[in-house]
């Protein structure tokens, strides 16, 4: 067996890994900011009155058969 070509080898095969372990790293945060924008955007959101149970709105509809 060739040690150089094994250790050229295996030097490659450890920047590979390094290089996806940064990558993966930085797509992790993405998705967490992202997450947190998308939270932020739910949070801000107008919220929805609440129906008025004493109001006769709705409480009849017009139906034509």
């Amino acid at each position: 067996m060739d040690i150089a070509g094994m250790s050229t080898g295996m030097s490659q095969l450890q920047t590979q890994t390094e290089h996806a372990v940064k990558i993966n790293r930085m797509v992790k945060d993405q998705m967490e900011a992202v997450g947190q924008q998308a939270l932020q955007l739910i949070e801000s959101a107008a919220p929805v009155a609440a129906a008025d149970p004493s109001s006769p709105l709705g409480h009849t509809i017009d139906i034509r058969v």
